[in-house]
């Protein structure tokens, strides 16, 4: 669903986080809470929504913050492009191999 052409358009795979700015001048427009069914919305909202988001904007935050993340490959070769399996979760074909080195800071 997340990258469906027939939602996002012929440019789904792209990272355009300014299509979410369709207000007027450009401003932010939430989305319907029933687009998007993961936490479901209404009176049978999850129960844990809150903590889900608030737990996953925390673990960005510190993985931004303390470390270094690089895709391993060659970022050149359209073959390489990492292919998404749709499921229960989305998941990537093959995985991603990721290089991980924490931030070091002298004071």
């Amino acid at each position: 669903m997340g990258r469906m052409p027939g939602i996002w358009g012929p440019d789904h795979d792209a990272f355009r986080p300014e299509r979410w700015l369709t207000g007027p001048a450009g401003a932010f427009v939430p989305e319907s809470l029933y687009k998007y069914p993961v936490f479901q919305a209404g009176l049978r909202v999850c129960l844990g929504k809150e903590l889900a988001i608030t737990e996953m904007k925390a673990v960005g935050v510190a993985v931004v913050r303390e470390f270094d993340v690089e895709v391993v490959g060659d970022s050149g070769c359209a073959a390489c492009k990492p292919k998404f399996v749709s499921g229960l979760t989305a998941s990537i074909s093959g995985g991603l191999p990721v290089r991980i080195r924490r931030v070091v800071t002298t004071n």
